[in-house]
């Protein structure tokens, strides 16, 4: 296409939202560009993992067979030790699947991104959208976007796929709605040389947790986190402040393996501010939201890769088949979350004996309990379902019982 030319979409980020969005769309013929302000492959914050449901969609849209020929993938069982309580296993299976996967954006959203590009879809990495072409009104319907340098990219429709900041729903002056807060903040680092598992870990303690989850190509991801001050400070206190968390989970992984090991980069934080939720309006005249721009859950519950591509590939679903309205969107993708969005921030609070603990004991106690938990974060079983009411009062009044 020429620079006069007018694009069916223009889709602001490129990462797992964008890209396949940009990716359905291209293959229902339409004219696409995704812009994003990163490089092709750069690195972003994310808990990377994903769980069967999100491997048999990337699989039935090819990302995984390239993900495949070109890195070494990890499938690997999840665990939860909840204040000492442990329990996990595989997955009830999703066209196959039934273990989870953990891998790092740059590989992911690279893989993402050339499945777009085969597509059809055109690709602008690297470049800032400033602003947008039109008030997203009913009398002024956005039109395209404007670059850093001032270029402008006319299209029939902008999507902004380009996470919690998103720079087109600040455009619009979209507030956030359902606030809701956790009150714990993470330290991130990766690493070479760990020992190896067959688990994805999480784990709590009253004052601090860990995540443990094994990554392609031999790497692994460790999290650590715990109150907001958690992540206060310098490089130094906050680099003292994740290793004295780990070192207090040697029994989930030996503190001298990873004393041993070669840390890849420095220690990232996510400050609780940070992990702060929310919903904006999805959709208007002109424009849409998908993934985090529009809805953001606590990532403790390792949902969000899931989420975008999901909304992305319903809404290009309706684009392409005529079907598509903005109140049916954000109806679907309300409904979608209800629930889910809530049971997030259940991941978002350190853990207490009071609530955590009785909780953790009948999960254990309980197979088809422990089952149903594991199978919320595949979306097979409802939250509401996994913890219903029969369940907690027999669970809490265990509890007071035992008292």
């Amino acid at each position: 296409m020429s620079d006069s030319d007018i694009y069916d979409a223009v889709i602001v980020g490129g990462r797992c939202a964008g890209a396949t969005l940009a990716a359905q769309l291209a293959r229902g013929g339409w004219q696409v560009v995704m812009v994003d302000r990163d490089q092709l492959g750069s690195d972003t914050l994310s808990t990377h993992l994903m769980f069967p449901n999100t491997l048999a969609r990337l699989e039935e849209l090819g990302v995984l067979a390239r993900l495949r020929r070109d890195h070494e993938l990890r499938p690997v069982l999840f665990r939860m030790s909840l204040l000492g309580r442990e329990f996990g296993g595989a997955f009830t299976p999703v066209a196959g699947y039934d273990r989870c996967m953990a891998i790092r954006r740059p590989a992911l959203d690279r893989a993402l991104a050339e499945q777009a590009i085969a597509a059809g879809a055109h690709a602008r990495y690297g470049e800032q959208v400033k602003s947008l072409i039109g008030a997203g009104s009913e009398a002024d319907p956005v039109a395209g976007v404007v670059l850093d340098g001032g270029e402008q990219i006319r299209a029939r429709w902008v999507f902004g796929a380009d996470g919690r900041a998103s720079t087109v729903a600040r455009s619009l002056g979209l507030e956030k709605v359902n606030v809701l807060a956790g009150d714990m903040s993470m330290l991130i680092s990766y690493w070479h040389g760990l020992p190896a598992t067959d688990y994805a870990t999480l784990a709590t303690a009253a004052d601090c947790g860990v995540s443990w989850m094994p990554c392609e190509d031999g790497a692994d991801l460790l999290i650590t986190f715990g109150p907001s001050d958690h992540t206060r400070g310098n490089a130094v206190t906050r680099e003292r402040a994740h290793m004295h968390c780990l070192r207090s989970f040697s029994a989930m992984i030996d503190f001298e393996r990873i004393e041993g090991a070669e840390r890849i980069g420095q220690i990232q934080a996510a400050p609780e501010t940070m992990l702060r939720g929310f919903y904006k309006q999805a959709a208007g005249p002109g424009w849409a939201l998908v993934g985090d721009a529009g809805h953001f859950k606590h990532p403790g519950s390792a949902q969000g890769i899931s989420d975008a591509i999901e909304q992305a590939i319903h809404l290009a679903r309706e684009l392409t088949t005529g079907d598509y309205e903005p109140a049916s969107y954000a109806r679907w993708r309300d409904e979608r979350a209800a629930g889910f969005y809530e049971w997030s921030f259940s991941f978002g609070r350190l853990a207490r004996e009071d609530t955590t603990g009785p909780i953790a004991d009948g999960v254990k106690a309980d197979p088809d309990a422990t089952q149903d938990f594991l199978d919320t974060f595949t979306r097979q079983v409802h939250p509401a379902d996994a913890l219903n009411g029969q369940r907690l009062e027999a669970w809490f009044g265990a509890q007071r019982v035992s008292q």
